[in-house]
């Protein structure tokens, strides 16, 4: 398989390549095969989980992860190839071949640059605090059985990292409860 062509994207150079990415960030719509009550954009949703992220980040036990302001860039990035795909569902991305390298080649160099590397802590908070957006958002804006179903999927995949190791990372019963206790206050408003 050829590496993805990015060149199209990179016509202005690398500085208006970022500056796009953040202009597009506002216009991309998350939840497109889903009917919801209102949109939602990439911008909203990428500072939703970066302020959550970050925010548990900072109240956790010491040295838990990286920085809570390493975190929020983290989290900030965390969608921005999706400026150039578009939103591609998680359920679609796991049967695309190539995924992820065309997304690491339409990521603007500079946010590639800046973005720290996070530690196997970050990963997870970080999924963590995406999945319950995505709780958050369809639980209070879905509109028909679609979004049910959806939502159903998200609380699945939210309690299998919560309660279950992934790729062998385990958390000790404070550090889970600190971060289980805030973003499930989060994703349901304290039901």
């Amino acid at each position: 398989m050829s590496k993805f062509d990015v060149s199209p994207f990179l016509a202005y150079g690398t500085e208006h390549h970022a500056l796009e990415a953040i202009m597009r960030l506002q216009a991309v719509k998350r939840w497109h095969m889903i009917e919801t009550t209102r949109t939602q954009t990439l911008a909203e949703h990428s500072t939703n989980v970066a302020l959550l992220a970050s925010w548990i980040a900072f109240t956790a036990p010491l040295n838990s992860f990286t920085s809570p302001y390493a975190v929020a860039v983290m989290a900030l990035l965390h969608d921005m190839p999706e400026a150039f795909t578009g939103d591609v569902p998680s359920h679609s991305k796991r049967h695309l071949t190539g995924i992820d390298r065309l997304e690491e080649g339409v990521m603007p160099a500079d946010f590639t640059l800046m973005r720290p590397p996070p530690t196997a802590n970050d990963k997870m908070l970080l999924k963590m605090c995406d999945i319950a957006d995505g709780i958050r958002f369809i639980r209070v804006h879905g509109v028909d059985a679609t979004g049910v179903h959806a939502q159903e999927g998200l609380e699945a995949q939210l309690r299998e990292r919560a309660y279950h190791a992934e790729n062998g990372l385990k958390w000790d019963d404070t550090l889970r409860g600190h971060v289980t206790k805030k973003i499930m206050f989060y994703a349901y408003e304290g039901n």
